[in-house]
């Protein structure tokens, strides 16, 4: 069964919007960013496991596409790739997604990583 997955048309992001969704537990954002003089435009995508919000999530892959239609469909083919995987994990429970955000701002907290 091939998953549905809903991206923005790319004029959104050539417009400086970044994008926040979900498919199922599999959670990302797509950051555009202009391309310094001389550089390409692209979209900057991070994915992550629910239920948390990114900042309370650990980022499991960070990935830059070409902000073009072409680029857009390669994305939409990342985040695929990555839906199936979250899903074939098993779910966690409550407790477990409450250790690990609480965990995850522990760290912030002390000046670690963003």
């Amino acid at each position: 069964m091939e998953e549905m997955l809903f991206l923005p048309v790319l004029s959104h992001f050539e417009n400086g919007n970044f994008w926040t969704a979900s498919g199922g537990r599999m959670r990302y954002r797509v950051d555009p960013a202009t391309g310094e003089e001389g550089q390409p435009a692209v979209l900057t995508a991070q994915v992550w496991e629910g239920p948390w919000r990114l900042q309370d999530s650990t980022v499991e892959e960070t990935c830059t596409f070409p902000m073009t239609e072409e680029g857009l469909e390669q994305l939409r083919a990342w985040a695929l790739a990555w839906q199936e995987t979250i899903h074939a994990r098993p779910p966690k429970s409550l407790e477990e997604t409450i250790r690990a955000r609480d965990a995850r701002r522990a760290v912030l907290a002390e000046g670690g990583e963003e």
